[in-house]
Parts: C-alpha cells; sequence; structure tokens
C-alpha cells in the first residue's frame, strides 16, 4: 500500500474526503452508526458525518478533539492542551448527551458525575473513521444518545498481507509524537494494531490577563495501544476480538487558590495522574441463507487518580461488563421493500464504580444492571423513497423500563429528473441519572436514589441541493425538547429532575469544486438553546447561537497538497471570571474568537510523506470556557510513511 501523493485518482480521491460525499456516489460511503448496519449517508434520514482517515491525514489531525472540533453541529469545549479535559455539545444539547463508542461499544464513564465521555484524551492513530450523528439516536444505542452519537472506527483489514505504516512528528511546546502500526489480510485473518504515544509541555491554561498567573505550563501524556482481528473459520461462521488499552496524564490548575483562597489561579502541584482506559470484545458471527446471527461480550474498565502534590484528591474505579446479541436479516426483496435489512437484539450489561474517600468525597460502591432490546430497520420503496424505523426498550434494576422510538424517511427525486433530496425523521431519547448522582455524596451533596431518566424529543426536516454537478447546497432545521433535566439544588444540597430545555436550531453548507484539484466547503450552524423552566428562558451556557466554518483543499502539484481550515463562533453565555479570577457572573456574555489551520503535504516519495501543520494561525487570544486559556499558535512537522 503506497502512502499518498496527489497523482490525479488520488487527488480525487482526496477532493471528495474533505468536502463529504457530495459529489462522489454517496453510495460508497457506509457508516454504521445510525442503523448499526453498514448504510450509504444518502440513504439516512439523517446528519451523518464521516471523517475517514485519508481526510485525518491530509489535514494533519493528531487528536479526536481537533477532528471533531471542525465538524458542523459541534461545539467543542476544551481547558487546555492535548490531553486536557473536553466536553462536546451536539446541537445545543448538553456535553453528557453526546453518546461515545469505539466500533459500536459503550465508552461514556460511568464514573463522571454526569456520565459524559471526556474527548479530551484520544489520539487518531488507530482510527480509520470517526462516524458523527447528529440528532436522537437513544431508540438505536439506549441511554445518552439525546443529542448525537461519536463512533470510533479502527483501523483494520485491507487488501494486503502486511501494511505497516508509521507517523512521527515534533513540534511546539516541546511536543513529540510517535505512532506506528498495521492492518492485513493474510488468508482468513484480517486483523489491526497500533501505538499511539503522545507528550507535551503544554502551555498555560490560564488566560494572560489573569493577575493569579505565572506562566506554570499544563503538560500531558497520552499512550493508546490497539489490537484488532477476525478470522473466518467454514460453515458461515468467524470469531473476532478487540482490545484497546489508552492511559493519560494531565496538568490542571484550581478554581481554589490565590491570596485568598477563592480565585482562579495556577497551581504546579494539580494533575491527572492517571487515567486509564481498557476495553476488550470476544465476538463469534455465523453468516447464514436466513440471517447473520452475532454474539459478543467484554468489558470496559477506567481508573482515574487524581493528585495535589502527594495528596490524592480523587480515586475512582469504574468497570462496565457487556454482552449482545443480535440477528441481522437482508432481503434484495421483502414485500414492497428493496434492499431491507433488520437487526434484532438483546444487550445486557452491568455498571459499577468504587470511589475511595478522600478530603472531598466520601467512599461509595455501588452497582447496577440493565437490559435492552432493539428493533432497527430500513428499506426502499419505489424509486427513492427510503424508509428507516427503529423502537428499543431499556430496563433499568432501580428506575424501571425506558421506551423510544423513532421514524424517517429520505426522498430523492433523481428519477424525476430533479437533483434534489428531502428527509424527515422524528425520534425519542433518554440518559438515566448516573451512579454518582444517584448514591454519590461529599460535603456539598447527598445522592437522591429518586432521580428519573432525562427525556428528550426530537424532530428535524433537510434537504440536498445539486443544481450543478460541481455544486451542492445542504440545509437542515431541528428542534429538541428536553425534560426532567438534572440540576443541582442548593437548598437541599442534592441533584433533582427540573429542568426543561428547548433547542431550535438550522444547519446549512455549500460545497464547490474546481476540476479535481481544489475543493471548498462553507458550513453554518445557528442554535437557540434556552432553559424554557427558568425566568426568561435564558440561553443555555456555552452553546454559541452562531458558528461558521471553512474548509478549502488545493492540490497545488503532483505531489504538493494544502489544506486550510477555519472556524468562528459567536459570543455566547458562560460563568465569569474577573481578571484577578474571581467568580464575576453565573451568566454573562463571553465573547466570540476564530482560529484557523494550515496543513501542508508533500510526497517525497510513494511511500513517504513529510507534512508541516499549523493551528490558530492568527495567533488568536481566546478563552472557551471561561477562565481557560484557548490554545496557541503551534507547528508541527513530521514524516508519514505507508508500505
Amino acid at each position: 500500500m503506497s502512502s499518498f501523493h496527489c497523482h490525479p485518482t488520488r487527488v480525487a480521491a482526496l477532493s471528495l474526503a474533505l468536502i463529504g460525499p457530495a459529489f462522489a456516489d454517496e453510495s460508497d460511503t457506509l457508516v454504521v452508526v445510525a442503523t448499526r448496519t453498514p448504510t450509504p449517508v444518502e440513504r439516512l434520514p439523517a446528519r451523518v458525518d464521516a471523517i475517514e482517515r485519508i481526510e485525518i491525514e491530509a489535514k494533519g489531525l493528531v487528536t479526536l478533539a481537533d477532528a471533531l472540533r471542525e465538524t458542523p453541529g459541534l461545539t467543542v469545549v476544551s481547558t487546555g492542551q492535548a490531553g486536557a479535559q473536553t466536553s462536546v455539545f451536539s446541537r445545543g444539547a448538553n456535553s453528557k448527551h453526546t453518546l461515545a463508542l469505539y466500533d459500536g461499544i459503550r465508552i461514556n464513564d460511568p464514573t463522571a458525575p454526569n456520565g459524559l465521555y471526556d474527548f479530551g484524551q484520544d489520539t487518531l492513530g488507530d482510527i480509520e473513521r470517526v462516524e458523527v450523528l447528529r440528532g436522537a439516536a437513544s431508540s438505536v444505542h439506549g441511554s445518552d444518545a439525546i443529542g448525537g452519537v461519536v463512533n470510533l472506527v479502527p483501523r483494520r483489514g485491507g487488501e494486503a498481507p502486511f501494511a505497516p505504516w508509521f507517523d512521527v512528528s515534533g513540534g511546539s511546546f516541546e511536543t513529540w509524537r510517535e505512532a506506528g502500526g498495521a492492518t492485513g489480510t493474510v488468508g482468513a485473518l484480517s486483523y489491526g494494531v497500533s501505538i499511539d504515544a503522545l507528550t507535551s509541555a503544554g502551555f498555560d491554561q490560564l488566560p494572560e490577563r489573569f493577575s493569579t498567573r505565572t506562566g506554570d505550563k499544563d503538560g500531558s501524556d497520552i499512550f493508546t495501544a490497539v489490537a484488532t482481528g477476525s478470522y473466518a473459520l467454514s460453515g458461515g461462521f468467524s470469531v473476532d476480538g478487540l482490545v484497546r488499552h489508552r492511559t493519560a496524564k494531565a496538568d490542571f490548575d484550581t478554581f481554589s487558590g490565590g491570596f485568598s483562597g477563592f480565585q482562579r489561579a495556577d497551581d504546579p502541584d494539580l494533575r491527572i495522574d492517571s487515567d486509564d482506559y481498557t476495553l476488550w470484545r470476544l465476538g463469534a458471527q455465523h453468516t447464514g441463507d436466513i440471517a447473520t446471527l452475532r454474539l459478543a461480550l467484554g468489558q470496559v474498565l477506567n481508573q482515574r487518580t487524581e493528585r495535589d502534590g502527594a495528596f490524592v484528591t480523587g480515586d475512582v474505579e469504574g468497570e462496565r461488563q457487556f454482552a449482545d446479541l443480535t440477528a441481522t436479516f437482508a432481503r434484495d426483496a421483502l414485500g414492497p421493500f428493496t434492499d431491507a435489512t433488520l437487526a434484532l437484539g438483546v444487550q445486557w450489561s452491568s455498571e459499577d464504580i468504587d470511589n475511595a474517600a478522600t478530603a472531598f468525597a466520601n467512599a461509595v460502591a455501588v452497582d447496577e444492571r440493565n437490559a435492552g432490546v432493539f428493533a432497527v430497520g430500513r428499506g426502499r420503496l419505489g424509486e427513492g423513497t427510503d424508509i428507516a424505523l427503529s423502537a428499543r426498550v431499556d430496563d433499568n434494576e432501580r428506575f424501571g423500563a425506558e421506551t423510544t422510538a423513532t421514524a424517517g424517511v429520505s426522498q430523492t427525486l433523481a428519477s424525476f429528473g430533479a437533483p434534489l433530496r428531502l428527509y424527515a425523521s422524528y425520534g425519542t431519547s433518554f440518559k438515566a441519572p448516573t451512579l454518582a448522582e444517584r448514591f454519590g455524596t461529599n460535603l456539598f451533596n447527598v445522592g437522591n436514589a429518586a432521580l428519573e431518566p432525562e427525556r428528550g424529543r426530537s424532530g428535524e426536516i433537510g434537504a440536498d441541493w445539486t443544481p450543478h454537478a460541481q455544486l451542492k447546497l445542504s440545509a437542515t432545521v431541528f428542534e429538541t425538547r428536553i425534560r426532567n433535566l438534572i440540576d443541582y439544588d442548593f437548598a437541599s444540597l442534592r441533584n433533582i429532575n427540573v429542568d426543561r430545555t428547548r433547542i431550535r436550531g438550522f444547519e446549512s453548507y455549500a460545497e464547490a469544486r474546481a476540476g479535481e484539484r481544489a475543493t471548498l466547503r462553507v458550513s453554518y450552524t445557528y442554535t437557540d438553546a434556552r432553559e424554557v423552566s427558568a425566568a426568561g428562558a435564558p440561553r443555555l451556557s456555552r452553546r454559541p447561537p452562531h458558528a461558521w466554518s471553512l474548509d478549502a483543499h488545493v492540490a497545488a502539484s503532483s505531489r504538493l497538497d494544502l489544506s486550510l481550515g477555519w472556524t468562528w463562533a459567536s459570543s455566547r453565555t458562560d460563568v465569569l471570571y474577573d481578571d484577578d479570577g474571581f467568580f464575576a457572573d453565573p451568566a454573562g456574555r463571553h465573547d466570540g474568537y476564530d482560529t484557523g489551520r494550515l496543513s501542508i503535504v508533500y510526497a517525497l516519495t510513494d511511500a513517504l510523506d513529510a507534512y508541516l501543520t499549523a493551528t490558530n494561525i492568527a495567533d488568536s487570544v481566546y478563552e472557551d470556557p471561561n477562565a481557560f486559556g484557548g490554545a496557541l499558535r503551534a507547528a508541527t512537522f513530521g514524516l508519514r510513511g505507508r508500505f
């Protein structure tokens, strides 16, 4: 397998990857996150972005947060350097309403107070594709998928028996990265292995405006190792396995410092001493004439320790065990439908947390079991009508059953001579209260075992129009309403179901291509996210009402490739701190900002690329969120090879 260089066919492929499937045959772009089975993007009544390996390399993307930051409809909020805590808000929903999957395995953190996934500690060396679904998906994946789903698909297989690769780089803030691995198919065996190590001295998370800033750098270290494989046996049987281990360390600063002890201030002693995430899965599958039957079981383990110098300030362990049984039926014709698939499944999981006692929290050890059954079906009616239906029942041993469902239709008018596709969908979703919310206790909180799930209702209508062979326009209108939101009540010192939100928005983009050497995509998102249960229906924090992004690619020559990205976010509501680090306003106006990225790739040989990536190229000074300094201008130089 040769590395990328800009001969004409590869230029065309890269151009299409960078702007999405607008000018390619969209049936070639398959994703599994929306229906649990490989489905062409053009036939989904939903917005799904697929960030492919070729795009990751062309843009010089290193971390998952980097990739998601340029995805329309997502707001990515990071507290600092690579490895720092990072939250993702999908379509204006809360950060805990974005479900994270690794090859379909749920990886949201059961030990986190609200169960969210920290998107800041994953690098992309082991990833072949990042699938981003915006909108409700609980009827497919269960709890947490109110705002959207991010599915990480690992690198594996391929046509060659042994295809090694490597990527080494260094750059600003004493940042170094070494990654390598191999994929391949040898007879009945398909496999992928990789390691990815990133270390950085970082920069000071405190903004320069703070009087409490000392310039103390906040560094991080991330190491990831992955092995995955499948083996085809006789008689339609196959077995597969997956193991992934990620460990991370990161420095952070305090909100209880300064001369008063109540200020946001530098603290060289605070760090996440270890954040270990390990998952494994074993699977067996039989493909027969009637159906494909798959059984899988596995475990997700996470352990996190935080320190203030020699003192342990946090020590938590979480475990999720799971088992899935799925039967998938695929038919070229089924009644009035063609190309129809139906997935029926049963899932079981057990979660437990074991938090050690610290100066700030009491010890808690608790577990619970969940079971779910689902049905996900899709098929085509006539020339261009695609129907997608899904329903799911989740049963928790403590708070009972939750039923969710989604229905959608996609209609292409190509058979009528119109270059237009229309779609609409409506679905329900939910977010289960976490074990920490129900049973965790500390000086300022007592658990509330009576908490109920948060429940959402979402609808969207979209259109794709291709008025010219090299121009595509797209627009989506969406609305989500969430009730029973969990919020902290100062009077009772516990979390309660009290809030209701309404989120309305509009997504649009225009994609253009100039031959096979230049592509351009411009996106705009409007989000109106409000807490309708509060007086005056104030806007929700950290959701910019307006967001723009630009993504351009130019193949300057047969070997030189340029990629430019630019994002702009408007002012938004946030918790504000003054220049001395004191709390100033629980819901003030926080300034917007813009930032850009430039990537240059030069093919030294057919097997070796040199690349240079510069981020925040205008050296914008910004905070996102307030009281956390945004990433400074940085440059990275690297060598990358595939053989």
